[in-house]
């Protein structure tokens, strides 16, 4: 990926150990990062600045992870950046798992490398509002 074409990557997720090894690898594979250390500051950071790729947590103090989501689909507008969910709680994930934004969920512990994967995957793949205006 040429440096021109690197996408804006935020890392939304209350826990620093996981927020900084996921940041400090993403950086290493050439994307452009950023972090947030809950739902409140994520909202904050989206509401002023273009991402491409979201990687939430969904269980974070002040605002959870889909306190962000309503935000995404019903305040940031288009188009909104993918997302991938990274929760230890598979059980609540289900209902993320049709929102709009939700590109992949993923559970917590995850393998680094499949992170890595579906992010390069986010940037790959075109979204639906492509493939559609590609059929047209």
């Amino acid at each position: 990926m040429a440096e021109s074409e690197k996408k804006k990557i935020l890392v939304v997720d209350d826990d620093d150990a996981i927020r900084m090894m996921v940041e400090r690898v993403l950086r290493r594979e050439h994307f452009e990062v950023e972090s947030a250390r809950d739902g409140f500051e994520a909202i904050e950071k989206l509401a002023r600045n273009d991402y491409a790729t979201v990687l939430l947590d969904l269980m974070m103090p002040r605002v959870d992870g889909h306190g962000v989501l309503r935000f995404l689909e019903r305040e940031r507008p288009a188009p909104a950046p993918r997302v991938i969910v990274m929760t230890a709680n598979m059980q609540g994930a289900h209902e993320t798992a049709g929102a709009a934004p939700v590109f992949r969920v993923m559970p917590k512990p995850f393998d680094i490398r499949q992170l890595v994967s579906h992010v390069k995957a986010c940037h790959e793949e075109p979204s639906s509002v492509e493939q559609e205006a590609a059929a047209s």
